[in-house]
């Protein structure tokens, strides 16, 4: 499935990731991450994604994320170089009701790369599962044809063979 965003920006649906940065800005954001209302954290970096599995291999795994298989139905909670060494990923059921409140001066958000949207001290963005699920097509199995992508697209653990050197 995908994910949609909720107030200030108006309902969004997207595939992939919400990006909460700092946009051009040589300062940290700020973000304040909730999850069932409750307060989780505050994320002091870069920014933050939020990727649904179909995401997690773009730029969520490229800021240090998991890859997730496309059948999980989860959101990931990916820093974008977080200024602490403990603020890893997580992943998260996709049944939670994320929220981000910008404690900074402002953030920028965007959904799948776009639509960027500035986002003022205080305000509030909403993140759900969206109920428009996305169908797929696989040309196996969803299993074989995500294992394949990955190595394939990602050259997901490859690596040359040692060559002795004398």
């Amino acid at each position: 499935g995908g994910i949609w965003l909720l107030e200030p920006v108006g309902t969004v649906h997207g595939l992939t990731e919400v990006g909460v940065e700092r946009g051009a800005t040589k300062y940290v954001t700020r973000p304040e991450i909730f999850c069932n209302g409750k307060s989780v954290t505050t994320v002091q970096g870069d920014g933050l994604i939020i990727a649904t599995p179909t995401g997690s291999t773009a730029y969520s795994v490229a800021a240090g994320g998991s890859m997730v298989h496309p059948e999980m139905s989860c959101f990931l909670i990916t820093p974008i170089c977080p200024h602490s060494l403990s603020f890893r990923p997580i992943i998260v059921p996709s049944t939670v009701d994320l929220e981000i409140r910008v404690i900074s001066k402002s953030a920028w958000i965007s959904m799948d790369g776009r639509n960027q949207h500035e986002l003022a001290e205080g305000e509030r963005v909403r993140i759900s599962l969206s109920p428009f699920p996305v169908p797929t097509v696989s040309r196996l199995c969803a299993t074989e044809d995500w294992f394949l992508g990955l190595s394939q697209c990602l050259s997901w653990n490859a690596r040359e063979s040692s060559t002795r050197l004398l």
